[in-house]
């Protein structure tokens, strides 16, 4: 036996575990949906022209999702991520759903769908915790949550074709946000791997009122989103 170079099985140990932690960046896009909204109010006025409407429904089209989650690996199965985001969606269209939409001399009934035209961004910015399960040597799952903040804005253009950017028209809003997620995990080397994984994000109520053209109040469900995103992942 080499004495001199001898290492106690205790302090090989450690030595694993020590080199279980490592860091890593997974940059991630993909698609995200956004559940229709409702709002308390959407009023204002531009070019002359008043637009009014009491509680109402906004519905958005199909955007994409970026992420940038930099982590550690705790062990073999859990890895904590700071992980911040960004999400564009078009909006589609406002329903009135208690009364009319007014524009002007335009009117919109009640659970009609009048043409919005405009942008809305959000911001995750998340801590995540992320659990693997490795049941393959060529893939795992992992599943996690995350809790943080949202950045919201809102920017509209038109309306009925009224142009709207005659006013202020963007709006942004703090709020606690939540998230889940679910994915495959395609390991390819010792430092890098590539995945899947679908992302559920929520937020409490989002006020909105006191900037901008955009002036609502979401109701207390807050907004939901749902994602799908391609990853690719990076250990230094």
């Amino acid at each position: 036996m080499d004495e001199e170079n001898y290492v106690p099985p205790w302090m090989k140990e450690d030595k694993k575990e020590v080199a279980g932690f490592d860091w890593y960046v997974a940059p991630a896009m993909g698609v995200s949906i956004i559940s229709n909204t409702d709002i308390n109010q959407f009023s204002g006025s531009t070019g002359g022209t008043t637009v009014s409407s009491s509680t109402a429904t906004l519905s958005y089209n199909p955007g994409f999702r970026l992420d940038c989650p930099l982590g550690a690996k705790i062990t073999d199965w859990f890895a904590l991520e700071f992980a911040p985001g960004f999400m564009l969606n078009t909006i589609q269209y406002i329903e009135p759903t208690n009364g009319s939409l007014s524009i002007g001399s335009q009117t919109v009934s009640q659970n009609g769908q009048g043409s919005l035209v405009g942008d809305y961004y959000q911001i995750p910015i998340l801590a995540n915790f992320l659990f693997t399960i490795p049941i393959h040597p060529q893939f795992t799952i992992s599943a996690g949550f995350g809790v943080g903040g949202m950045v919201s804005a809102a920017q509209t253009t038109s309306l009925q074709g009224v142009s709207l950017e005659d006013s202020d028209g963007i709006s942004t809003a703090l709020s606690f946000a939540y998230s889940g997620q679910f994915g495959l995990d395609f390991p390819f080397s010792d430092n890098m791997q590539a995945g899947l994984y679908y992302k559920y994000t929520g937020t409490n109520a989002q006020d909105f009122t006191g900037g901008g053209f955009f002036q609502y109040v979401e109701n207390n469900h807050g907004t939901s989103t749902q994602s799908v995103e391609g990853y690719f992942l990076y250990r230094f």
